[in-house]
């Protein structure tokens, strides 16, 4: 699957670390619909930051499962 960058800016590459089950998890849906990785995480890292735009950050911060 090819994608295309349709900003005018060069995309940035960020490293990020994730628990192993949460890798295994996101390894194989990535497998099972054929969908890059990478665009699974851009389109995650989209709506998270959307949901903090509109909810704010402690109610986003509340409903997750992880402590930071």
């Amino acid at each position: 699957m090819t994608t295309i960058n349709l900003e005018e800016q060069p995309r940035k590459q960020i490293p990020i670390r994730i628990a192993h089950s949460q890798h295994t998890k996101f390894t194989n849906i990535s497998r099972r619909t054929k969908i890059p990785m990478s665009t699974l995480a851009r389109d995650a890292i989209a709506r998270h930051i959307r949901d903090i735009e509109t909810r704010g950050i402690t109610a986003v911060l509340n409903d997750l499962d992880e402590v930071y």
